[in-house]
């Protein structure tokens, strides 16, 4: 991170209008099958199931998977193998797994983790998502102490209940805001927290051009979050990741109250935020 910051940072002074942003976590999630070598998925998903049906092809994957690469990003590799992967099973018949490492599902099934994996890859038909832990704290805490860096979720909009709801996701998509105003705005005391309000406020609103958010001015769309400083804070956990975060007391979207200490209040004031290019009427 350290020699990312320092290239981002060259970039911005030699006049390059360039920022980043992250999420405060250890662990970024994808597909299982983004662990395997790039070329394997050639050609679509039905051939990237042929190939790991292919013994010998197999061999070939388990030898590139063992070791480090310059061209390509082997998240088995770097997050220490299976006991780093935590899986996100979305086939009924695999739900069982959900939660659990790939190294603990390997040593229950009596098999060697690379099996383990590309058989569950197969089980699924490339489906399923997976939790890799690849970060390590230093790394996370310089990035974000960086003026030039927003926060943000990297995950969609999630329903609490119904058909749409996803028990087990990444905890990011609940709790990366309270994460980082509680835990390291307020216990780590990494910045103060008018700081730390602008990087998940206005400036990903001016970067994302959308005009009159992000800020309490007058003529501005009132979308507000309540919150207390004392108490904010995540409760989503990687084995329990869809749970609510504390100290947050009011959220309104667009003046209408939403969320009144802990229950909906039914309003459903979003509308979709559409890109420069689009010529509909919507809000700015």
């Amino acid at each position: 991170m350290g020699a990312i910051v320092e290239k981002i940072q060259a970039a911005r002074d030699s006049g390059l209008d360039i920022r980043a942003d992250q999420y405060p976590y250890l662990a970024g999630a994808t597909a299982l099958a983004s662990s395997l070598p790039p070329w394997v998925a050639d050609g679509g998903m039905e051939k990237l199931l042929a190939r790991l049906r292919d013994p010998e092809i197999r061999a070939r994957i388990k030898r590139e998977m063992a070791e480090d690469h310059q061209d390509w990003e082997n998240l088995y590799h770097d997050c220490g193998g299976g006991a780093g992967i935590l899986l996100l099973a979305n086939d009924p018949g695999l739900k069982k797994y959900d939660g659990k490492s790939m190294a603990d599902v390997a040593k229950g099934q009596g098999k060697p983790e690379l099996d383990a994996l590309f058989d569950f890859i197969l089980a699924d038909h490339g489906m399923t998502g997976a939790i890799y832990f690849i970060a390590s704290e230093t790394d996370l805490v310089t990035g974000l102490r960086q003026q030039w860096t927003s926060i943000g979720l990297d995950a969609g909009e999630l329903s609490l209940d119904g058909q749409l709801f996803e028990p087990h996701t990444h905890p990011r998509a609940f709790g990366s805001m309270p994460r980082f105003l509680g835990h390291y705005v307020r216990d780590e005391k990494l910045m103060p927290l008018e700081q730390a309000i602008r990087k998940i406020t206005s400036m990903p609103a001016q970067r994302e051009h959308l005009g009159r958010r992000g800020m309490l001015e007058p003529g501005y769309y009132a979308d507000i979050t309540v919150f207390d400083p004392s108490t904010i804070g995540d409760q989503a956990t990687y084995t329990e990741p869809t749970q609510l975060s504390r100290g947050v007391d009011y959220v309104f979207v667009n003046g209408q109250l939403e969320y009144d200490r802990g229950k909906l209040t039914g309003a459903l004031a979003g509308r979709p935020l559409r890109g420069p290019g689009w010529t509909g009427a919507a809000p700015e």
